[in-house]
């Protein structure tokens, strides 16, 4: 489990938020733990375990890791963000996919009226 201070929280926001998505995080104050940051959803199954009830504002709500990425043009497997990223930059490197990415990008420009260049047409 990740700590993090009340200053990391101030000045790190987006790193204890993210972690926090992962796993629950502690925040200490003075070097003793203070707090336990937690997602809606596991703030939620904690309370539902408990037999307590769920606040009403945190109901109905979609965990955003559920929505997923939109499927790829190529057709690679979205389903694991880390993977997609790193066989994405794989095959830019390689020049792998290179035609069909110059088609994705020529429908894109086609569909925004742009042509080479980000010229108007």
């Amino acid at each position: 489990m990740k700590q993090f201070s009340s200053l990391d929280l101030q000045q790190k926001t987006g790193e204890v938020q993210r972690s926090a998505f992962v796993e629950p995080v502690v925040i200490t104050n003075h070097g003793k733990p203070r707090f336990v940051l937690v997602t809606v959803e596991e703030f939620s199954r904690l309370k539902t375990s408990a037999n307590e009830p769920v606040p009403t504002e945190l109901r109905g709500r979609k965990p955003v890791e559920k929505r997923g990425l939109p499927s790829d043009p190529l057709g690679r497997d979205t389903g694991d963000f880390d993977a997609f990223v790193l066989k994405i930059a794989d095959h830019a490197l390689s020049g792998k996919d290179r035609p069909a990415i110059d088609a994705e990008i020529a429908g894109a420009e086609r569909r925004l009226g742009i042509g080479k260049g980000g010229a108007r047409v």
